[in-house]
């Protein structure tokens, strides 16, 4: 699989999808999903920010969507559109698309997406990062894209 988006443009993650304390729109970007495997038919999305570390401790989570159904080998998920799926918490608990805010100059966020064949049942009360993702429902999943994109 091949994941792309237009809200990344030359690395830079366009404003609208920062937080409001940064002048954005807390507004998810726009994903596109080549190559879906034809077995899958579930999607999961994990955004996190791994630079958040040295400042808060520990690795940021932005958004957390579970168990999205998907149709076709191509998938597009418009900038601010509503998922059907379960939707999983930020590290500051909320259970919505939390937006870029960097409290120490440009960090470089990750967005992945996860295919999987049957629903994936995710935790939802916990904030999940892609590597923690991962080692937890890796096993369960088809196959993974991944694309990065620098704020700040």
């Amino acid at each position: 699989m091949q994941l792309t988006s237009a809200s990344i443009a030359d690395g830079q993650i366009q404003q609208v999808h920062a937080s409001r304390s940064k002048g954005g729109e807390d507004q998810p970007l726009s994903l596109t999903l080549h190559g879906v495997p034809a077995g899958a038919r579930y999607l999961a999305i994990v955004a996190d920010d791994p630079d958040a570390v040295k400042p808060t401790g520990k690795v940021w989570v932005h958004w957390n969507v579970f168990d999205v159904p998907r149709a076709g080998e191509v998938v597009d998920i418009r900038a601010g559109e509503a998922l059907d799926g379960v939707t999983g918490r930020t590290t500051s608990g909320a259970q919505a698309y939390e937006g870029m805010a960097p409290p120490d100059g440009t960090h470089t966020y990750r967005f992945a997406v996860f295919a999987s064949s049957d629903p994936l049942n995710v935790e939802t009360g916990k904030a999940w990062t892609i590597d923690d993702f991962e080692r937890a429902y890796g096993h369960r999943t088809l196959a993974k894209a991944q694309i990065e994109g620098r704020f700040g």
